[in-house]
C-alpha cells in the first residue's frame, strides 16, 4: 500500500514479528547496539508449557553476549548423553556428552524448561528501554515500500500502522512475513507424526535416569528425555493410520512410556500430535524484510538443533543490522544473511534427517554406529559446521569458522569483553597497524599479554585472527605470511572497516 502519509506514522529502527525464543534473542542482541526495536507477538503471555528442551554451547555463547548466560544457566542441567537401546531396553550404543566446559567457553549440550528460558529473555527485553513489546498484536499486513517497511497490525481493538527500516520474521512455520516475502518451502524429503507427551512427575523417579533414552524399535521408536527438576519427556511415533484423537488419550499414552511410568507417579501436562518435518525457505531476504528460525527453516528434532540453528540465524542478522544503521556499512552487506546462514542450516536439517531415519531403524549395534556416524567410527560427536560463502578473502582458509572462546588471564572469557564488536587478536608485531583500525568496529587484543590469547594464535598456526560479533572467523593472517599476504590481509580489513562496501565486493563465496 502506498501511502502518501507513511512517513508521518511512528518509525522504528527494526520491527521484529515473533516472540520466541529467536525473536527474543534478536531483540536482546539488537537493544545492545541501542538500535530502535518494536516486537510485534500475537499471544498475550509467554507460553507455560514446555515446547523446545535443548540448546548447545553455541547458543549459550550468544546469550553470555546479551548478559542472561547466568539465569539461563542456572535453570537448565547440563546434557550427560543418549542411551541407544532396542525394544527390550538393552543397550546398544552408549552416547555420553562431556561433563566439562569445551573450546567455546560452554558444556556442549544443555536440557531445559522452555518457559525458564523465555522467562529470562524476556526479564533482558523488559531491561532494554529501546525495546517496545506489545503482546496481543496480529500482523495484517506487511509491505516494503523501498525506502521503508510499513507494518500494519491490530493491538488492543485498534488498528495501527508504523514503518521500520527492516523488518524480521521470527514468527514460526506459518509466517506473516515469509508470506510477505512470497517465498517457498523447498521439502527436503522427510515427514512423520509423533506425539510428543511432556509429564510433570509428582514424586522423584531417579531409575528412571538422566540420560537420554533412544529406544530403537521399527515397530514403534521412542524418545525420553531427562529435562529440568521435575519435567520429564517422550516422544512416540505413530503410524499413518493413527489418529490423533485416538493416540492422545491417557489408555494410549500409558502403556508406551518408556522407561515405564504410572499414572500415580506424574501428570501429562502436555500432549500433542507433531509432524516433524524437513524444509528450507527459498529466500531468507527479500529488500528489508528478512525472516528466521521456523519462519526459514523446519527440522526433525533428533540432533535437538531446531531453536540452536535460529538463535544462530540472529546472531548472525544483528551484527549486520548494527554495521547499516550504526556503523555507516551499506545494505548490501545483508546479502551475505541468506548466502552464510541457508547452507549452513541444510547440513543440520539432513543430518537430522539421516540420524532419524536411520538409527531408528538399527537393530544392531553395528548398524546403529553407522547409521549416526557414516565413517563406521563409535564415537559420536556434535556437528560443528562453519559458514559456506563467509564474507572474507577467498584464500583464506579459516574464515567462516567458529571462533573458540577462551577465558582470559583476568578470568573472564573473551566474549565478556568483545562488547558486541569485533575482536582482533594479534601479536606485537602487528599491534600497532591493527590499533588503528575503527575502535567504533572493533577491539585490539595483544596475544603477547595474555597466555589464552597467544595458545589462540599458536594453535591455529596464526599471528593475526578477526572474530566476528556472532564468533565466527571473518579474517586471519598465517604465522610467517609472505609480505604479499600480509599486505592483501591488511588492506582486506581496511576495506572491510573504512567501507564495508569492499568486504562485499572482494569476498568470494565458496
Amino acid at each position: 500500500m502506498n501511502n502518501p502519509d507513511v512517513f508521518q506514522q511512528p518509525h522504528h529502527e527494526v520491527v521484529i514479528v515473533g516472540l520466541g525464543p529467536t525473536g527474543a534473542t534478536l531483540a536482546n542482541i539488537l537493544a545492545g547496539y541501542g538500535l530502535d526495536v518494536l516486537v510485534l507477538e500475537r499471544e498475550e503471555s509467554v507460553y507455560p508449557l514446555p515446547r523446545a528442551v535443548h540448546f548447545d554451547d553455541e547458543a549459550m555463547r550468544v546469550f553470555q553476549s546479551i548478559g542472561l548466560a547466568e539465569g539461563i544457566g542456572r535453570d537448565a542441567r547440563v546434557n550427560v548423553g543418549t542411551k541407544f537401546v532396542d525394544r527390550d531396553q538393552k543397550l546398544l550404543l552408549d552416547w555420553p556428552r562431556p561433563q566439562e566446559t569445551g573450546p567455546l567457553g560452554w558444556y556442549p549440550s544443555y536440557r531445559f524448561h522452555q518457559p525458564d528460558l523465555e522467562a529470562e529473555l524476556n526479564r533482558g527485553i523488559a531491561a532494554c528501554k529501546t525495546v517496545t513489546l506489545h503482546r496481543g498484536a496480529s500482523v495484517t499486513a506487511v509491505t516494503d515500500l523501498g525506502k521503508v517497511v510499513e507494518v500494519n497490525y491490530s493491538h488492543d481493538g485498534a488498528e495501527h500502522m508504523v514503518t521500520a527500516d527492516y523488518v524480521i520474521g521470527t514468527d514460526g512455520a506459518k509466517s506473516v512475513v515469509r508470506a510477505a516475502m512470497d517465498c517457498e518451502w523447498e521439502d527436503l524429503g522427510f515427514q512423520e507424526r509423533w506425539l510428543v507427551i511432556d509429564v510433570q512427575l509428582n514424586r522423584p523417579r531417579p531409575d528412571l535416569g538422566d540420560f537420554t533414552i533412544q529406544t530403537c524399535d521399527r515397530d514403534r521408536p521412542t524418545t525420553y528425555v531427562r529435562c529440568p527438576r521435575e519435567w520429564r519427556r517422550w516422544e512416540i511415533s505413530l503410524w499413518p493410520e493413527e489418529e490423533a484423537a485416538d493416540v492422545t488419550t491417557e489408555e494410549f499414552i500409558w502403556p508406551r512410556l518408556r522407561p515405564a511410568i504410572t499414572p500415580d507417579e506424574g501428570r501429562i501436562a502436555r500432549k500433542a500430535v507433531y509432524s516433524f518435518e524437513s524444509k528450507l525457505a527459498s529466500r531468507w531476504r527479500e529488500g528489508r524484510l528478512m525472516i528466521a528460525g521456523d519462519a526459514a527453516h523446519l527440522m526433525p528434532p533428533f540432533l535437538g538443533q531446531g531453536m540452536c540453528t535460529g538463535i544462530r540465524d540472529v546472531a548472525n542478522l544483528a551484527w549486520k543490522l548494527a554495521a547499516i544503521l550504526r556503523w555507516d556499512a551499506p545494505d548490501s552487506l545483508l546479502d551475505s544473511y541468506e548466502c552464510e546462514r541457508r547452507e549452513h542450516t541444510r547440513i543440520y536439517i539432513e543430518t537430522a534427517v539421516r540420524v532419524g531415519e536411520m538409527m531408528n531403524s538399527a537393530q544392531t549395534t553395528d548398524e546403529l554406529i553407522h547409521a549416526v556416524q557414516p565413517d563406521g567410527s563409535a564415537k559420536m560427536s556434535s556437528i560443528e559446521k562453519g559458514l559456506g560463502g563467509a564474507l572474507g578473502l577467498s584464500n583464506d582458509m579459516m574464515r567462516g569458522k567458529r571462533a573458540c572462546q577462551p577465558r582470559l588471564v583476568s578470568g573472564e572469557l573473551l566474549g565478556d569483553v568483545m562488547e558486541n564488536k569485533f575482536a582482533i587478536i594479534c601479536s606485537e608485531q602487528f599491534a600497532t597497524s591493527l590499533e588503528s583500525m575503527s575502535r567504533k568496529y572493533s577491539k585490539v587484543f595483544w596475544s603477547d599479554s595474555d597466555k589464552a590469547l597467544s595458545d589462540l594464535l599458536f594453535k591455529n598456526e596464526a599471528s593475526s585472527i578477526v572474530i566476528r560479533p556472532d564468533f565466527y572467523i571473518l579474517a586471519s593472517l598465517k604465522a610467517n605470511a609472505a609480505t604479499e599476504e600480509q599486505i592483501e590481509f591488511f588492506q582486506f580489513l581496511s576495506e572491510f572497516f573504512g567501507n564495508f562496501q569492499g568486504v562485499v565486493k572482494n569476498s568470494t563465496p565458496v
